[in-house]
């Protein structure tokens, strides 16, 4: 089980409860789980940014990474329709993290906790080998939630914001090009991810399904799809960019539309609903459900373009 989703799929079957089911509304395999306590149900997820797998030390300052990780965290929440409430923070910290470095970090969480709603309550302290800062959000629904389970053939695709943006901020970064015409806004980009809770009002009004793209746009509708027991056709021509962004892929000898597509940690969302002038207000229509499996994409004039569905895997 060496593919992380193969693990996830191994996981549902050992941690099935026994107990009573009704209470667990959503479990292991959607962006966030749902258990309804008695009175109101409540959203639960938990992130984790783990130094020299999600980022470097180098690239990223601490203030940075503490908003990073709880924006992470909450767009679950927004992807499913609700509102953060509460959080708790785990930090593992390396021996030599100056104290500085630590304020920083906390001000950082500080700062995207009040952004969000997701108010710190607790959490834990250790120290490790290396930085991780692992964000548990609690929420609550707007009215019931949106899960990954409900598109339907005939939905229109719809995204939030723009992809590729931060994954060319990261190559930007990489590559030692900042000085590219537009470059810090992509920088920027990746390290302070969009903050979607104006959206979640709109999922709950009309969205059939819905999740957050952390790790591909391909990928993360493609968990939509096999959810749904449905297909998507995707239009290249419809993804949305920002500014500058085809140049700098030029210049970067990056291929924009596969860039777009599984380059991951946008921190947008992409949400099914039937088309109206509502649902394109939040979000870019960038195709439809179909009937079938899988996720294709096309050109303009209607030709498949062969992308691999890559994307962020963790063990890969």
């Amino acid at each position: 089980m060496r593919d992380e989703f193969a693990k996830i799929e191994w996981l549902k079957t050992r941690f099935d409860l026994d107990g009573d089911s009704k209470k667990v509304l959503v479990s292991i395999g959607d962006d966030a789980a749902v258990i309804d306590f008695g009175n109101r149900p409540t959203i639960i997820t938990v992130d984790t940014q783990v130094e020299d797998v999600h980022f470097r030390r180098d690239l990223i300052s601490s203030r940075d990474l503490g908003f990073r990780a709880m924006v992470a965290a909450a767009s679950d929440v927004w992807a499913m329709a609700a509102m953060p409430s509460a959080a708790v923070v785990a930090l593992t910290l390396p021996p030599d993290f100056p104290d500085e470095e630590f304020r920083e970090l906390i001000e950082g969480l500080a700062e995207a906790a009040r952004i969000t709603g997701a108010r710190v309550v607790g959490g834990n302290l250790s120290q490790g080998a290396s930085l991780s800062v692992t964000t548990t959000v609690f929420g609550l629904p707007i009215a019931e939630p949106v899960t990954r389970h409900g598109a339907q053939a005939g939905d229109s695709v719809y995204v939030t914001g723009t992809l590729g943006s931060a994954a060319l901020g990261l190559a930007i970064l990489q590559a030692g090009a900042p000085g590219l015409e537009h470059a810090a806004s992509f920088v920027d980009r990746w390290k302070r991810p969009p903050t979607n809770g104006h959206a979640a009002k709109g999922l709950a009004d009309f969205a059939t399904a819905a999740v957050d793209v952390s790790d591909g746009c391909l990928q993360d509708l493609h968990h939509v799809c096999a959810a749904s027991g449905v297909g998507a056709t995707l239009r290249a021509d419809a993804i949305p960019a920002s500014p500058g962004y085809q140049s700098i892929c030029e210049a970067l000898e990056l291929d924009p539309v596969v860039l777009a597509l599984t380059g991951g940690e946008d921190y947008e969302l992409i949400f099914t609903a039937p088309e109206s002038s509502e649902a394109s207000a939040l979000g870019t229509k960038i195709g439809e459900i179909i009937d079938g499996s899988g996720v294709e994409v096309v050109d303009e004039a209607g030709r498949v373009i062969d992308i691999e569905r890559t994307g962020f895997r963790h063990f890969s």
